[in-house]
């Protein structure tokens, strides 16, 4: 029996009879058929399965995605309205300026004298800025002493002491860099020989610390100052003690009462104004009003003051000097006593009054007695008073431009070197044109070539020394402040003008008579 036969269920050709060959392929083919759908059928069906299954998983995923977004959708929702959004950060602070360095704004080339090197700039990285920073060269400051219009009554007078405004102001007045540096040196040796007290001297330690803090003043340095600021702070604190405590006026002298307490008593208050306008310390206001009151009180009827603030109507120039520079200071740093504009208004009236053609008094009992270191004094006084422009401030400033430099020697000459040429150098400085010109020249040189090594200095005149008693570290202190305030001249103050002069008429006879005979002066 054939396959095909038994596939059919045939099991022999006897038991059914004999089959056609038409029937056989017939058969066979129906056999084929069957067999080809039994095949066809279940790969199909499995085929069909598989895709519905596809399509399933397929619709089911989509739906699974679709309710996640509405899910998250639906929360995010909730939470916005639910909760309300955080309070905005604080907005963060203002950056902090970037000062330009001096060596960046000082132009060598603006004037011969300036030699500025990098000992510039980072010495002014060093110090702090006090309230201004500008030097407003162009702007007319009002006073806060009427009538005047000096710009050196009001606070801006130190604006020229901050990092920008020094560069400026050696650049555009003639500061040497090397001179900035012996500057820089002298600052050192001060802070190095402070008493642990925060004093400075031994002999006369109340003048001494304030001749010290109002040349850091002078600096630009502040109780914040990087380098000075701790000898800043601690030479302020002893100041302000003073000032507070101190049965006034300050400094009396065991060996000589009668003498000194007027200068002492006067720089201390000076040195304690500029320190009030430059830091702001409310600290500074019990000892900055009291100190100043004294002055005011004692003054006398005609202005002046006299040696241990005696009241019997003389006056002693070298020893009003600083305490015309107290009421100035004190004007500047916003003191508001009632008696200070007065006691201004007198100072300035007694010093046009007591103005000569060539100077001014040296002690108003002693007629005869006049001192060239008073010329600087008296015009100095006026115009950090607010006269710059007066007819005695020009005259007796003018015959200084033309005559005084030849003063200016490092040797023993029998003068107060030192002290004259302090006043001169910032008189000559206010006024400018060629006086200052040839001044600066050489005043720079001389200070820089006479320094010690260890930066101090020495004044070359005996009889300046002796005045600051026998104590050599009240000599040094003294002599080396004086330097130092005159290398600061360039920003100390804003000058009150800028005069430009050809060079002026040949003093007269009478000026040249008037001028013989001058004496020479102490300072303490």
């Amino acid at each position: 029996m054939s396959e095909e036969q038994e596939g059919l269920g045939l099991d022999s050709p006897e038991e059914f009879g004999a089959i056609t060959q038409e029937e056989l392929k017939e058969i066979q083919e129906q056999y084929r058929k069957r067999k080809l759908k039994d095949n066809l059928i279940g790969p199909v069906i499995s085929t069909c399965v598989h895709v519905f299954l596809i399509l399933l998983a397929s619709l089911f995923k989509g739906e699974t995605k679709a309710g996640n977004a509405n899910v998250e959708v639906t929360q995010k929702i909730e939470e916005v309205i639910e909760e309300p959004p955080p309070p905005p950060p604080p907005p963060p602070p203002p950056p902090e300026p970037e000062l330009e360095t001096e060596s960046e704004t000082i132009n060598p080339d603006v004037t011969e004298t300036v030699d500025v090197t990098e000992d510039i700039a980072t010495e002014i990285d060093e110090t702090d800025e006090p309230p201004a920073a500008e030097i407003m060269d162009d702007v007319e400051l009002m006073s806060d002493v009427k009538p005047s219009t000096s710009p050196l009554t009001s606070a801006k007078m130190f604006s020229s002491r901050s990092p920008n405004a020094k560069a400026n102001a050696i650049r555009k007045y003639g500061g040497s860099g090397v001179a900035q540096q012996s500057l820089r040196k002298a600052l050192d040796w001060l802070a190095k020989n402070q008493n642990p007290d925060g004093s400075w001297g031994a002999a006369n330690k109340e003048s001494m610390t304030a001749l010290a803090v109002l040349s850091f003043l002078a600096h630009g340095d502040t109780p914040k100052s990087k380098t000075y600021g701790s000898h800043v702070r601690k030479g302020i604190k002893k100041l302000a003690e003073w000032g507070k405590d101190s049965k006034l006026p300050i400094g009396i002298h065991n060996e000589n009462p009668d003498k000194g307490t007027a200068y002492t008593h006067g720089l201390v208050a000076y040195a304690i104004a500029e320190a009030y306008a430059m830091t702001g310390n409310y600290d500074l206001i019990a000892p900055l009003n009291r100190t100043i009151q004294y002055i005011c009180d004692k003054q006398n009827s005609d202005g002046g003051f006299y040696y241990a603030y005696a009241n019997n109507g003389h006056s002693n120039l070298s020893t009003a000097s600083y305490n015309f520079q107290a009421l100035k200071a004190a004007i500047a740093a916003g003191c508001d006593l009632q008696d200070l504009p007065v006691a201004i208004d007198k100072a300035i009236t007694h010093l046009k009054k007591h103005a000569t053609d060539t100077g001014f008094y040296y002690r108003t009992n002693i007629s005869r007695i006049r001192a060239p270191a008073m010329r600087g004094v008296g015009v100095l006084c006026l115009q950090l008073l607010g006269e710059p422009n007066c007819k005695e401030a020009k005259r007796v400033g003018d015959y200084a431009a033309k005559h005084d430099i030849q003063h200016l020697e490092w040797r023993d000459n029998g003068e107060i070197a030192l002290y004259f040429w302090y006043y001169t150098t910032q008189v000559l400085f206010q006024r400018g044109g060629s006086g200052w010109n040839e001044w600066n020249k050489k005043f720079q040189k001389i200070l820089i070539d006479n320094q010690h090594p260890d930066g101090y200095w020495l004044s070359p005149t005996p009889l300046e020394l002796n005045h600051c008693g026998n104590q050599l570290i009240d000599n040094q202190v003294y002599s080396t402040t004086k330097c130092a305030l005159m290398l600061t001249v360039y920003y100390r103050y804003l000058p009150s003008s800028v005069i430009k002069k050809s060079g002026g008429d040949k003093p007269s006879k009478k000026q040249t008579e008037a001028a013989k005979g001058e004496e020479f002066i102490d300072i303490f």
